[in-house]
């Protein structure tokens, strides 16, 4: 067992140095063929790395690459005095500056996806967790990416997103969500309570830089109730931290 999990260990790093040398999009039978791996092992280790939001497969290449999610796996052991400010920087500043949860989200398939989350310093505090995925129309960060796309697009995702959900997520409202895209796209930035968590609420706003072409989004999250009552705090210091990345 414990040569087993060394092994897939090591193929998960032998993964992504292969993907670092290459620098693109690999198929399946490229991977097998560069690593001299079982193609059942590869196969199975990329559709895990793919579930878990480390890898993401593009359906029209039959290809995977890397996500966003890897890019900011131990971003802070490359920081050198002196650098630019990276995204992470800016986080973690405006987490200090506001004691609030700060969430940043991509666009994963029909989803939303956190890939960073600082913890708010309160006690009572909305804080899920790197990784997590939302439906799209279930949170603001969700609103907010979808507000980059145009309706027929939104429709199509939304018509998709409910005939794949089966009985566990909740369904979407199409006339409802492009009310709230529309009012995200007027703003700028999109606030939501009792969405996604009960009790809980997220200010979001784009963020001007993509990485490898995707677009991100932050969020201040907090219960409900506190985020009202600290928006004119919060909203001028959210929209000043993502017009800084």
């Amino acid at each position: 067992m414990q040569n087993t999990l060394v092994k897939s260990a090591v193929r998960v790093f032998e993964l992504l140095e292969l993907f670092e040398a290459e620098q693109r999009p690999l198929r399946v039978a490229e991977i097998v063929q560069k690593l001299g791996a079982p193609q059942s092992s590869v196969s199975m280790l990329l559709k895990t790395l793919a579930s878990q939001g480390y890898m993401e497969y593009e359906r029209a290449t039959r290809s995977y690459c890397p996500s966003v999610r890897v890019a900011f796996l131990c971003e802070w052991a490359t920081h050198m005095p002196g650098q630019r400010e990276t995204i992470h920087d800016t986080l973690r500043r405006l987490a200090s500056e506001t004691g609030e949860s700060v969430l940043l989200g991509r666009k994963s398939g029909l989803s939303m996806q956190y890939i960073s989350v600082i913890q708010s310093q309160h006690a009572l505090r909305f804080s899920p967790s790197p990784g997590v995925k939302r439906p799209m129309h279930h949170a603001a960060i969700g609103i907010m990416l979808l507000s980059e796309m145009k309706d027929e697009q939104i429709e199509l995702l939304l018509r998709r997103y409910n005939a794949e959900r089966g009985k566990s997520g909740p369904i979407a409202r199409i006339a409802q969500t492009l009310r709230a895209v529309e009012q995200a796209r007027e703003q700028g930035w999109y606030e939501s309570a009792n969405l996604a968590t009960s009790g809980a609420g997220v200010i979001a706003t784009l963020i001007p830089t993509k990485i490898r072409g995707q677009r991100l989004a932050i969020g201040i999250g907090a219960p409900v109730d506190r985020l009202h009552q600290r928006r004119r705090q919060l909203l001028p210091a959210l929209l000043a931290a993502a017009g800084n990345c």
